[in-house]
């Protein structure tokens, strides 16, 4: 039962701490070269994101 609520506060906690810190947290992750490859890859998979971005490129 303890356990249970302690990884819950635990959760939530780490949640509002990443969303205080999402800017900083978001330029520390696409300031390396693999994970900015990475990460744009993956948002390139999203047919919605994908159409939209090469639709403003071109």
């Amino acid at each position: 039962m303890r356990y249970g609520l302690v990884k819950w506060v635990l959760l939530i906690l780490g949640a509002f701490l990443m969303y205080q810190n999402r800017y900083k947290l978001l330029n520390l992750i696409l300031g390396m070269k693999l994970l900015r490859t990475i990460a744009i890859r993956g948002f390139l998979r999203i047919p919605g994101i994908r159409d939209k971005m090469v639709q403003d490129m071109f």
